[in-house]
């Protein structure tokens, strides 16, 4: 929008219901604020067509109550560990394979800031900004709904891989009940406690930069404007901050499109929180192997393990499993 958009905007907007001092505040605003308050209220602003984090929270979460079916795949040594151990393991965020796991959108808004014009000293207050986020202490499970995927299978067996079917509402269940403590309603959660939720990853750049861009160009303006309407201000970039911490969580870099992820985020409530189990450095959170989680174990194309074998390996927990191959050709 240029500057007189701007203006005939922000006109429209001062009825008799706003104090005239607040329209003497806003009419001395620079551009930046003018322009921030426009894109927040202008019903037509990408800013505000994707920057409402309750819309955006619906977009990229998932019905726990759908009767979706989700795969997680591991190799067969992996699986007999989950049964000696009755538990499986949820690795802390920051120990995944992949260096840019919740920090995708968060880089690619810095390209979006240094494209903008944005200074050394904005994209260093942006770093700042990412870095007080909340939500640090994040475990990731990860599933898909691809029961025979031939990249799946390859990434995590070497002709050992299996995939374990499993229900999404008894996932959510058995984490959520771990993960709570006995506790029923949000707000009498306390540290040590921890919100569960399923996202689905969204890997289209196009799709991704659609909502980064005016957040982050909402985030800029804000910024600058800062000084001269803290409140209004500061409101707008709280927004920005939660919606780029979410984005964080369900963007990935499109070139690991393959993996078609839905993942559980296990998000502990304080910091510095001892995690449940630590191995080799690593964190982990725990989901209890109840005997109706598994809901069958579908072998990679030429396992070294027959169906016998791993047959009996469930039997010792748990024998109505069923147990297949996979309908790959290779």
């Amino acid at each position: 929008m240029n500057n007189e958009e701007v203006e005939d905007y922000l006109n429209s907007l001062m009825t008799n219901d706003v104090p005239l001092e607040v329209q003497g505040m806003i009419k001395n605003l620079s551009y930046s604020g003018k322009r921030a308050l426009v894109d927040l209220y202008n019903p037509n602003s990408k800013f505000h067509k994707h920057g409402d984090i309750n819309s955006n929270v619906l977009q990229f979460g998932l019905n726990t109550n759908s009767n979706t079916t989700l795969y997680h795949y591991t190799s067969v040594s992996s699986l007999e560990k989950i049964l000696e151990s009755g538990y499986f393991r949820i690795k802390a965020s920051g120990f995944m394979n992949d260096p840019d796991e919740f920090k995708w959108a968060s880089t690619l808004s810095k390209e979006i800031l240094s494209n903008i014009g944005a200074s050394d000293e904005e994209i260093d207050a942006f770093n700042k900004m990412i870095d007080s986020q909340p939500f640090k202490d994040a475990y990731i499970w990860s599933f898909t709904k691809n029961s025979d995927s031939q990249s799946l299978f390859a990434t995590y067996g070497n002709k050992d891989g299996v995939a374990l079917e499993f229900s999404l509402p008894m996932i959510m269940k058995t984490l959520a009940q771990h993960n709570s403590h006995g506790k029923k309603l949000l707000q009498d959660f306390e540290k040590g406690d921890a919100y569960t939720f399923p996202l689905k990853v969204e890997y289209n750049e196009k799709i991704q930069k659609s909502y980064l861009e005016p957040i982050t160009l909402e985030w800029l303006l804000s910024l600058r404007a800062f000084k001269e309407d803290p409140f209004d201000m500061k409101n707008i970039m709280l927004t920005c901050s939660q919606n780029i911490s979410l984005f964080n969580m369900a963007f990935k870099n499109p070139l690991l499109y393959q993996e078609e992820e839905i993942r559980f985020i296990v998000l502990y409530i304080g910091e510095s929180n001892i995690p449940e189990l630590e191995i080799n450095g690593i964190p982990y959170t725990r989901c209890e192997l109840k005997d109706d989680l598994i809901r069958s174990v579908k072998l990679q194309k030429g396992n070294k393990y027959n169906k016998t074998k791993i047959a009996d390996l469930l039997k010792k927990t748990n024998n109505h499993i069923q147990v297949m191959d996979s309908h790959l050709p290779y």
